[in-house]
């Protein structure tokens, strides 16, 4: 569960030096901003459900859609505010960011997949 925020985490930083190795550190923070948006909702979901083990597997459904219930809003809520309080967004890299980090809880593990397959 912790090893897809680290993909989540490592993917958005590499995106984020890219941008600041060919852009201006607008784009980068950009991306970190979008990046951040969903990594940490992600993070306080996945806190909250290992923290949930140990207690009736009757409660585990409501602990789940209640805490991706908290996680979409705090995603959308941590969106709008980074629009209404961070002047000078770059937006095509905000949303790369976003894409990315949404993205790399199934894009790091199949690359790897594939690297380990083109080795044999």
């Amino acid at each position: 569960m912790f090893r897809a925020i680290v993909h989540q985490v490592l993917a958005v930083l590499l995106l984020a030096l890219g941008c600041l190795a060919t852009q201006r550190w607008e784009v980068a923070f950009s991306a970190l901003v979008g990046g951040a948006c969903i990594v940490l909702p992600n993070l306080l979901f996945a806190i909250r459900l290992s923290a949930s083990r140990g207690r009736p597997p009757e409660s585990y459904p409501t602990v789940f859609f209640v805490g991706e219930l908290v996680k979409l809003l705090s995603t959308m809520g941590l969106l709008f505010a980074a629009a209404r309080f961070l002047h000078g967004l770059v937006w095509p890299a905000m949303i790369a960011g976003i894409v990315l980090a949404a993205n790399a809880i199934w894009l790091v593990p199949m690359l790897r997949g594939r690297r380990k397959n083109d080795g044999s």
